[in-house]
């Protein structure tokens, strides 16, 4: 048991080691300097211990050697208190600090014992060399197998960078080729949209598409599309009416898998453009044949459109004129043969009245009659060559005006008795270029038909008359036209409030020898046409079942007044007359009345039926001659060849040509040959002698 007082460690009742020394300084520096030293190595042990273990993690047996580090600070304890023991007597502290190193002491025995069967596990060194070689040879081989991975992870990452650099430049190329592609579907004219989704919802677009949509090229095109990406800016059509979304071609495509061609719609835009496209869309398959999108081409043909209008009606036209030209040849020829009958009526009606002596007032009755029949003959003459074309004969500048009023007093005589005609013309037009027979005759056949259409219920016809500028526009809109120039026009309207006509009838009231007249007449609005033609005019037609019908006809207003009409030479002023008249006409009873009426009127006459014989006449004696009249249409050799044989004999020769057609065509073929003048099939005594007078004073006439 140890003292309970402290102080009794340290007793001064003991004696120091030195005594036992005798306190020999030899001794006892000996003593003290070998236990300082033991003390002082084993005080660094501990230190040498704990700086390994600190930096030695991996050392086994760490508890062990913070156990024997113990054991030696103890140890060192003991040698450091015999140092101090030497000159003071702590022998209780010195058996302290012994009685730790003791128990220190068997714990680190306890503990050795413990480990040592774990210590006899560790390798020897001969072991650890062996395990070092084979660990080596373990590192030579990872390293060669990492050098070798290596080599192939740096192949590996060339050939991926090789790879990557390939893939960018086949995404570069990719990229070009779309920006060509691109490119190039901009250029094409027609358009051209891509849908990626079988609903059509997203539809990529050319440029040209996009013009025709009026929309931008980066916008969607899609119908189909939400509300708020769907283009509002038009609307498709198709046979009029309006197509939904689900209805257009590319959405059918892509839905029914199906390829639509040659489908025909319409696009009407805000901006009011009308466009007529031809669509055809052909769906985009999956590996499966489904249908996963589309594509669709877009081709404006509202140009092809026009243009197949326009030659539509260039081919009607063309029909038209060629109908015309075929019955205005039949026409033409019945005409002439017609008009040389005529001529021999009316030629000795002229003579038989001239011969007849004072009184006889029936017979003059007869005479007259027998002359108005004529010219009511004549007049079916010229209607047959107006349906030809070729009715113009007296051509001067006439007022429309005035000419509708002058022949509003016939008009009236023709109507019904139920029937108002109401006349609305206009002061101050300007002249047309035209025949006052011919347009009268126009008149007469458009207001008889009115009247005819008001019928038993009777009703109001207008006649009104007025001035325009037309553009080409404005015929083409009409329904019945020929082509014509633009510029000022005169018209005369024609309306009525009658019955009107469906499409089909208007259709075809040019037509000729058609009629809706019990009464079998069709050359009326034939020969209507005919004059307009020849006049280079144009008929607007507006009709309406139940509501009536407007006739419109307009003629080329030229920049002047028009003329009055000249004076007729009255049968009163025809005398005696002398000289010599070469005759010449294929027909004989031409010849035989013309020939009575010149030698009633003081001529000699020499009558030849063809062109070969009157050349040889005039050939024989020229000067014999003071005038020839010509028939224009003769077999083998014609008027105008003869005409140049007998002005290659004289060329002072004063020749009057005779002929049923018109007196402009017939004189244009002799411009500047010195033609003395003309004289229209059939004529009269008075008719004959009055030109031979007119071309015997003003001879020669060209």
């Amino acid at each position: 048991m140890l003292p309970d007082n402290p102080s009794f460690l340290c007793s001064i009742e003991f004696m120091p080691h030195g005594h036992c020394y005798f306190w020999r300084a030899d001794l006892i520096t000996l003593h003290v300097v070998a236990d300082g030293l033991t003390a002082l190595a084993y005080f660094s042990i501990p230190i040498i211990f704990a700086y390994l273990i600190r930096h030695r993690s991996d050392i086994p047996f760490r508890s062990l050697f913070w156990l024997f580090g113990s054991f030696i600070v103890a140890c060192g304890m003991t040698h450091l208190i015999e140092v101090y023991t030497v000159w003071y007597p702590a022998y209780w502290l010195s058996g302290v600090i012994k009685a730790i190193t003791a128990g220190v002491s068997i714990l680190s025995a306890v503990a050795l014992v413990r480990i040592v069967p774990e210590a006899l596990q560790l390798p020897s060194p001969d072991a650890l060399q062996k395990l070092n070689e084979q660990l080596d040879q373990r590192v030579q081989m990872r390293t060669a197998d990492l050098t070798t991975t290596n080599a192939r992870l740096a192949n590996e990452v060339h050939q991926r960078e090789e790879a990557e650099s390939e893939v960018r430049r086949l995404n570069e190329s990719l990229q070009n080729r779309v920006t060509e592609l691109q490119t190039l579907l901009d250029l094409l004219p027609v358009g051209i949209g891509i849908a990626q989704d079988s609903a059509c919802r997203d539809i990529r677009t050319n440029r040209a598409f996009a013009q025709i949509l009026g929309i931008a090229s980066t916008h969607n095109a899609s119908l189909s599309a939400p509300p708020f990406e769907a283009p509002k800016n038009f609307r498709v059509y198709h046979d009029g009416r309006e197509l939904g979304p689900d209805e257009l071609p590319m959405q059918r495509a892509a839905r029914e898998n199906i390829t639509v061609l040659n489908f025909e719609e319409t696009i009407v835009r805000d901006d009011g453009q009308r466009l007529q496209l031809l669509v055809n869309a052909v769906p985009l398959h999956d590996a499966e044949g489904k249908a996963r999108g589309c594509v669709a081409t877009l081709q404006d043909i509202s140009a092809q459109k026009l243009a197949e209008q326009e030659r539509a009606a260039v081919e009607r036209r063309l029909q038209e004129t060629q109908k015309l030209e075929s019955l205005g040849v039949l026409a033409g020829g019945i005409a002439h043969d017609f008009n040389n009958l005529l001529t021999g009526i009316l030629g000795n009606a002229s003579l038989a009245r001239l011969d007849l002596p004072p009184g006889h007032a029936n017979v003059r009755a007869s005479l007259d009659n027998l002359e108005q029949a004529t010219v009511r003959a004549a007049d079916l003459c010229k209607q047959m060559l107006a349906y030809a074309g070729k009715g113009r004969f007296i051509i001067q500048p006439l007022s429309l005006s005035r000419l509708v009023k002058e022949t509003a007093d016939l008009l009236e005589v023709s109507l019904g008795r139920k029937s108002t005609l109401r006349l609305q013309l206009a002061n101050d037009l300007p002249a047309f270029q035209g025949d006052a027979t011919q347009v009268s005759q126009i008149l007469m056949n458009l207001v008889l038909n009115a009247s005819e259409a008001l019928g038993e219920k009777g009703g109001n016809i207008i006649v009104s008359t007025g001035s325009v500028q037309a553009t080409r526009d404005y015929f083409t809109k009409a329904k019945f036209h020929e082509p014509v120039a633009e510029g000022n026009y005169v018209f005369v309207e024609i309306s009525d409030n009658g019955c009107g006509m469906d499409k089909e009838t208007q259709a075809r009231i040019f037509d000729p020898f058609f009629t809706t007249k019990f009464t079998g007449r069709g050359l009326g609005l034939a020969a209507v046409m005919g004059i307009v033609r020849g006049h280079k005019g144009a008929i607007q037609v507006y009709s309406e079942l139940g509501k009536g019908t407007t006739f419109k006809v307009y003629f080329p207003a030229l920049g002047q007044r028009a003329t009055p009409p000249a004076p007729v030479v009255q049968a009163a002023t025809i005398g005696k007359n002398s000289g010599t008249i070469l005759l010449v006409d294929d027909e004989d009873t031409v010849r035989l009345v013309a020939a009575k009426i010149l030698k009633n009127a003081g001529y000699e006459v020499v009558s030849a039926s063809g062109g070969a014989q009157a050349i040889e006449l005039y050939r024989e004696s020229p000067s014999r001659f003071s005038a020839v009249l010509l028939d224009l249409t003769m077999p083998q050799m014609g008027g105008e060849e003869t005409f140049r044989a007998l002005r290659g004999i004289r060329d002072d020769i004063a020749v009057v040509l005779m002929s049923g057609f018109n007196e402009q065509d017939a004189v244009a073929r002799f411009v500047g040959q010195g033609i003395a003048g003309f004289l229209a099939k059939p004529f009269s005594a008075e008719m004959v002698v009055v030109k031979l007078r007119e071309v015997l004073v003003k001879r020669p006439v060209g």
